[in-house]
């Protein structure tokens, strides 16, 4: 390939958001930038990473290879006149470029793409004056390798509710009205709680935001650290959870203590023995909403289910129960988010495909930065159509980047700025109805087959075997005409 071949590599549409001076600013602070000219150079390579997660669903059956990848990236470049017309670099020169490169400056890249999107005026992201955001867990598989095992180890139990594959725990903090990820962490799922990677996102709420939980963060701890940014907080809280009310508002919802787990115990004690407290307990002030939600369902039966806030917004002039009982379903967008990020870009069922705990770092944070890369596409489409960023098709926004990507041949700014503004326009013309109120259980199908589960433990039988073939001849029979002929 020629002296210049790297340096014309771009991510199409998504360039804007990911811009040659970005990278190659991160590269020099990282240490990554080149010492010597290569045949990829360093920005190419990080580009290529990109692409590798850009194109990771547009197989069915899996991810794609390297060079598929880098000829969708490379194509029309490569045959561009003027010389550029070359054999691509082999899978093992690539997975070595990606292990010169590290994680370092993709994790530099997404520290710097990461933050908020929404502006003012943006449906559904903010309420009472606050930016709605939400944090929450997830898992993903990686490749099962040694290496990856010692690192990030497996969920469940030896033996009975193992994991097949290691898994690396991300938690997210997420703007609810965007999907754009504000900031993630991500370490073994062996060693590693959602509780302790949540601390590691403190620095990243503001005052000015109300933070949206479920019920697995609620805690006296947590919760602390979290009010002690600034940030509001309106989380649900387990039933069995005693918080007696010290007085009950206008709005149906009462003013309680979260204690300390002393003072917890302490009232436990109380309680057991019929004693009534003789002081406050010490702990955060909070304020509790009951309320229940009665589900309709066309031809099925009614149900009821109960509910259970906890919130630092003690005002009940300026956070009504209703309306926050209402708000509380915004924490799903946290789920669609992680929908988008495993199934529509990563692909749904798919492991990531680095052997090494390093390259599964990079990658990983490859993922963060390109689906924060979609997030903002879908973001500046919907304010230019002045519509709800849900509106949006996150799944036309992937297909049109990776189209626009594949189209690229050494596009100049001023082309990639009106690729771009071909793709917004698509996407306001292929805009989505508005929700429905809708219902889905967490459940799942059974499986088609009946074989049986492999165990860890079990060895796995050699995959490299030969094979040979005997035609098996039946013994003659000396009465039959053939042979007395």
């Amino acid at each position: 390939m020629g002296a210049r071949f790297g340096d014309e590599i771009r991510l199409g549409v998504l360039t804007e958001e990911i811009t040659p001076e970005v990278v190659d600013e991160l590269l020099e602070l990282t240490g990554r930038a080149e010492r010597r000219r290569r045949l990829l150079p360093a920005r190419a390579v990080v580009y290529f990473v990109l692409a590798l997660c850009l194109f990771s669903s547009s197989d069915s059956a899996g991810p794609p290879g390297y060079r598929l990848v880098l000829r969708a990236l490379t194509e029309k470049l490569r045959h561009l006149p003027g010389g550029f017309a070359q054999r691509l670099p082999t899978s093992s020169a690539l997975t070595r470029a990606r292990q010169r490169l590290g994680d370092k400056p993709l994790q530099a890249l997404f520290e710097r793409r990461c933050g908020i999107l929404a502006t003012p005026a943006c449906p559904g992201a903010f309420a009472f004056g606050l930016r709605l955001v939400a944090w929450d867990g997830s898992a993903l598989d990686v490749p099962d390798t040694p290496e990856n095992a010692r690192e990030f180890g497996f969920t469940g139990r030896e033996g009975t509710n193992k994991s097949g594959n290691p898994q690396v725990r991300l938690m997210s903090l997420i703007e609810c009205g965007t999907h754009a990820v504000i900031d993630a962490a991500f370490d073994s799922v062996a060693r590693f709680s959602e509780h302790k990677l949540a601390r590691r996102l403190l620095a990243s709420l503001k005052p000015g935001m109300l933070l949206l939980a479920d019920r697995n963060f609620a805690g006296h701890e947590l919760w602390g650290l979290v009010e002690a940014t600034g940030c509001h907080l309106a989380w649900r809280i387990k039933k069995n959870l005693v918080l007696p009310p010290l007085w009950v508002l206008p709005d149906g919802s009462h003013v309680s203590v979260m204690p300390t787990p002393a003072e917890g115990q302490r009232l436990g004690d109380a309680r057991f023995h019929g004693r009534t407290p003789k002081r406050l307990p010490e702990g955060h002030l909070v304020r509790v909403i009951d309320y229940t939600v009665t589900i309709q369902s066309r031809g099925g039966p009614t149900q009821v289910e109960s509910f259970r806030l906890a919130t630092s917004l003690l005002d009940h002039r300026l956070a009504p129960a209703q309306q926050l009982a209402q708000l509380y379903h915004q924490r799903w967008e946290i789920e669609n988010g992680f929908a988008e990020l495993k199934n529509r870009l990563r692909g749904a069922g798919f492991i990531l495909r680095s052997k090494t705990p390093e390259l599964i770092c990079q990658e990983v944070y490859a993922h963060l930065t390109i689906y924060q890369a979609l997030c903002a596409l879908k973001a500046h489409a919907a304010e230019q159509g002045d519509v709800d960023p849900d509106r949006i098709s996150f799944t036309s926004t992937v297909q049109l980047a990776r189209l626009k990507t594949t189209g690229q041949a050494a596009a100049s700014p001023s082309a990639l700025h009106e690729a771009r503004l071909e793709v917004v326009q698509e996407l306001l013309d292929d805009i989505l109805p508005s929700r429905r109120d809708r219902r889905c259980q967490r459940v799942k199908k059974p499986p088609r087959n009946t074989f049986e589960a492999k165990r860890r433990d079990q060895p796995r039988p050699p995959s490299q075997v030969s094979y040979s073939l005997r035609v098996t001849r039946k013994p003659r029979n000396p009465s039959s005409p053939a042979e007395t002929s």
